[in-house]
């Protein structure tokens, strides 16, 4: 069986493994979470123009009508 405990400080680790020691629990494994891998992060593209986004309904203008009308349209 597999528990997980998180805690922050180290004085209530230390005081949580004195009380596993007086129940006479012996197999218990600490994990430490520095060993934890961290996401890796990368930077967007600047590169990338966004102004060539704005168009791209300047042939099929729409507005919240029209698109909850084509939404709730369940024929």
């Amino acid at each position: 069986m597999r528990v997980t405990l998180e805690i922050a400080d180290f004085d209530e680790m230390k005081k949580l493994l004195s009380l596993f020691q007086t129940m006479k629990l012996e197999s218990i494994k600490i994990i430490s979470p520095k060993n934890e891998a961290k996401p890796n992060i990368l930077k967007g593209n600047k590169t990338i123009n966004p102004k060539d986004l704005f168009g791209i309904w300047k042939d099929a203008p729409k507005n919240i009508e029209d698109i909850r009308t084509k939404a709730w349209d369940r024929k």
